[in-house]
This record gives C-alpha cells, structure tokens and sequence, in this order.
C-alpha cells in the first residue's frame, strides 16, 4: 500500500470525495459550475496529499504540495457552504461532509508548517 492511502489525511479526505460524488455527478443545472468548483478542490485535495508525501520528509517542496491541498480543502468547504445556503445539498449530507473537510484542513495545517 502506498504511504499516501495509508495517511489518516488522506483517508478523510477521500471519504469526503465519496461521500459526495453521487451528487456532484448529477448537480441542478443552476449549481453546475460550482459543483464543478466543488468536485474539482476535492480532486485537488486528494492528488496533492499524495504527490506531497512522495517527497523529502520536512522538504519545502512536500509543504508546498501540503499547503496547496490546504486551499483546495479550504475551497471545497466554501463551496459545500454556498450549494447549501443555496438549497441544492442536503443539510444533513453537507454537514457531516463539512465535518470531515474541517478536520482535513487542520490537519493540512499541520502538515504544511513542517
């Protein structure tokens, strides 16, 4: 198993990703583009967890790739936030995924000071 799979962080993540790709998938039309902004950061999020912990343990480089998955964790839950002002997810499905994507981000936080 890679070390990334094996990173509570990233599990976490994922888990977000799963949670909430069936809706994604299919948005209302009149919350495709920000769906889209939505699915995309969580993408984000998993793709730079892991290429960041294939570098130097405490490099510069594998913060960087932490902090980026930071922002993009940042922007899911903004996103997540605004669909569900909007209407269009589900308060119950949106917050359990917030939850996850809160601890996410302090868990980045974290990881990136290093």
């Amino acid at each position: 198993m890679p070390r990334f799979e094996r990173l509570f962080v990233y599990c976490l993540a994922r888990q977000v990703l799963s949670r909430l790709c069936g809706w994604t998938v299919r948005p209302p039309r009149k919350a495709a583009d920000l769906a889209d902004h939505l699915d995309r950061a969580l993408d984000s999020v998993l793709l730079n967890i892991a290429e960041g912990s294939g570098k130097e343990p405490g490099s510069k480089d594998r913060a960087r790739f932490y902090r980026t998955a930071l922002g993009s964790a940042k922007k899911a839950a903004a996103a997540l936030d605004i669909l569900t002002i909007r209407g269009f997810v589900d308060p119950g499905l949106s917050a359990a995924a917030r939850e996850d994507l809160l601890s996410v981000v302090a868990m980045l936080h974290r990881m990136a000071e290093k």
